[in-house]
């Protein structure tokens, strides 16, 4: 997907900001069946995630944003508070639709401090850190760093890891045929090196999506059986198209 008003000078902070963004946003992923797997994934991971760190806890939710909703949608009946926050006006629109008992606020965090004196123990960040260029990227983990609370976790992910073998053919291609436009993709050690910098660490990598079929109909239950198979094995989290971070702070254990 592009923004047709996108000018030459990109901005991620600008690349939502149309009035048509939210609904093509939310077509795009509701019809896409790698994108519907994907999503089905998340959300077994995300499950994971709260029985793992957050079992017998409140939790008082951030989703970073957040766009229409889909990944506060999904956490609101598991969290004691849930905030949103998010820039596109059109993308929160379709939010409000969904989200029943959300706090939802468009801003900037990285500009203006909307949460001041707030903090929260579980931060998410979901398709954003990818698409935004490198000093976006800083300027986000040091405005949620100081919002993370000492027992809190950061969870993010990564869609476009160059460490998955489709991906990285994707971004060979596009540096080949269409250099000038915006592919962006990030490494694992780039995500360990985002959240190094702002004083937290990775504490597990849960691996998410090994087998895109490139424009290929292929039986959601057959490509269920190849991520079940390959998240058995640690040593090919690397290989993964969507891997999600759980990052605390550096003097957490690591559970």
């Amino acid at each position: 997907m592009q923004n047709p008003d996108m000018t030459k000078e990109y901005s991620y902070r600008d690349s939502h900001n149309y009035s048509t963004k939210g609904a093509e946003y939310e077509t795009y992923y509701q019809t896409q069946r790698w994108e519907r797997f994907l999503w089905s994934r998340e959300q077994e991971i995300i499950k994971q995630i709260l029985e793992k760190y957050y079992a017998g806890r409140d939790i008082h939710l951030l989703d970073f944003a957040c766009g229409t909703g889909r990944i506060t949608s999904f956490l609101e009946e598991h969290v004691k508070t849930s905030t949103s926050v998010d820039v596109s006006a059109s993308m929160l629109a379709i939010a409000r639709e969904k989200l029943k008992r959300t706090e939802i606020i468009e801003a900037d965090i990285t500009v203006d401090n909307v949460f001041k004196g707030r903090k929260f123990n579980l931060i998410t960040a979901f398709r954003f850190f990818v698409n935004a260029e490198p000093s976006l990227r800083v300027a986000a983990m040091q405005a949620l760093s100081k919002l993370l609370s000492d027992d809190g976790y950061f969870v993010f992910n990564n869609h476009q890891s160059y460490g998955s073998p489709w991906i990285k053919l994707l971004y060979m291609r596009h540096q080949k045929k269409n250099s000038q436009s915006i592919f962006n993709v990030m490494t694992i050690d780039e995500m360990n090196e985002l959240v190094e910098d702002v004083g937290m660490k990775i504490l597990k990598i849960y691996p998410a999506g090994f087998s895109h079929p490139p424009k290929i109909a292929v039986p959601q239950v057959l490509t269920s059986a190849v991520e079940k198979i390959c998240c058995k094995f640690k040593s090919l989290t690397l290989f993964s198209e969507s891997p999600i971070a759980v990052c605390g702070w550096h003097n957490r254990a690591i559970k």
